[in-house]
């Protein structure tokens, strides 16, 4: 986003746990879904985070899939722009607010006011007030964490998609619009701003193409493959959910998990985890592994090359590996020894 990107500090990691354990993968809130009506998916701790704002009637449609933006991962809807942050492990929603702001800098509303007008909020990191419809609306629909301060006073401006002049209210992250035509309790709705920062900064082709199903959500920059040529691994990376805090894997199958990890080509700890002991598959070969040895993860139809660096054991309760990492790496994790599974062996590589 231009100028208002941030970096991004992302991080990959791979984990399991006993196969006696159950399972708490947290999926199913995080399904990937498909919106017909514009032919893109919304998908994992997006999903969550748009179900939990206030969905439709607060973000609109989405309008591309997810793709890697000044290294983070982002997708853009009607009225916003969704932004994965790893190192808190939360998705926010992208300061379109600021940047549709620029044009009006030298407006009186924009200025900060020194007192708020009786009954109003006033906020001091900003210097502006909220009242009324608008106050209201901003309580009941996640406050700071969906729309973020006020920017200005409430003003009126001409609607560049319908003509029509109404009151607005700039906040960091939205475009608050009263349209007085439509059901009380309903007058004030999101401004468009996803569309608009689109026509002036396009996202990538691929991206706004509409896909055939749901299950092509993040299809372009997940990794979808693992391989360790020398030690004969190879086996098939799934999108899954991730119970914070737990050693948690889907059984028979390795995992991307998604709440926590970065993605390939970003700085970031890739984690990926697989279980052992069920022969021939997974991480079962996982424990021959050196330093130095190459390490291959297949992301759309490319790979990507990296090289062992580090091979230790740790104790269940040093979850330390899966923290975020300043650098691109990636962390397999898997339990060890077969048949015990008393320790985690952590695998650690870094992208040629």
């Amino acid at each position: 986003m231009k100028p208002y990107r941030a970096l991004l500090l992302v991080f990959t990691l791979l984990v399991t746990f006993l196969p006696s354990m159950p399972a708490h993968a947290d999926t199913p809130a995080g399904t990937p879904m498909i919106f017909p009506e514009t032919g893109h998916t919304l998908a994992y701790n997006f999903r969550k985070f748009y179900d939990q704002q206030g969905g439709l009637p607060i973000f609109g449609l989405p309008l591309t899939e997810v793709f890697i933006d000044d290294g983070r991962p982002v997708q853009y809807f009607e009225r916003a722009r969704f932004e994965w942050h790893a190192n808190i492990a939360q998705v926010a929603a992208g300061h379109l607010g600021r940047w549709a702001a620029q044009r009006h800098a030298g407006l009186s509303a924009f200025q900060p006011v020194v007192t708020a007008p009786a009954g109003a909020r006033f906020f001091a990191e900003t210097g502006h007030s909220l009242d009324g419809p608008f106050l209201r609306f901003w309580q009941q629909h996640g406050g700071l964490a969906t729309f973020g301060y006020p920017l200005s006073e409430e003003f009126a401006e001409r609607n560049a998609q319908d003509g029509q002049t109404y009151t607005v209210q700039y906040f960091e992250r939205a475009r608050f619009e009263l349209h007085p035509e439509l059901l009380a309790g309903n007058q004030v709705i999101l401004g468009h701003l996803g569309r608009q920062y689109l026509a002036s900064y396009p996202a990538p082709e691929w991206a706004t193409r509409p896909v055939s199903s749901a299950g092509d959500a993040w299809a372009a920059i997940r990794p979808t493959h693992i391989s360790i040529p020398r030690i004969g691994l190879a086996t098939r990376v799934e999108e899954t959910g991730f119970s914070y805090g737990e050693w948690d894997v889907p059984r028979y199958t390795a995992a991307h998990y998604w709440p926590v990890s970065a993605y390939p080509g970003t700085r970031g700890n890739t984690i990926i985890a697989g279980h052992v002991g069920y022969s021939g598959i997974i991480f079962n070969q996982l424990p021959a592994v050196q330093v130095g040895d190459e390490l291959y993860l297949t992301i759309g139809n490319r790979d990507r090359r990296y090289i062992v660096r580090e091979v230790l054991t740790v104790l269940p309760s040093e979850t330390w590996v899966m923290n975020q990492t300043s650098t691109e790496m990636v962390t397999l994790i898997t339990c060890i020894p077969i048949g015990v599974y008393s320790h985690r062996l952590i695998v650690r590589a870094e992208p040629v």
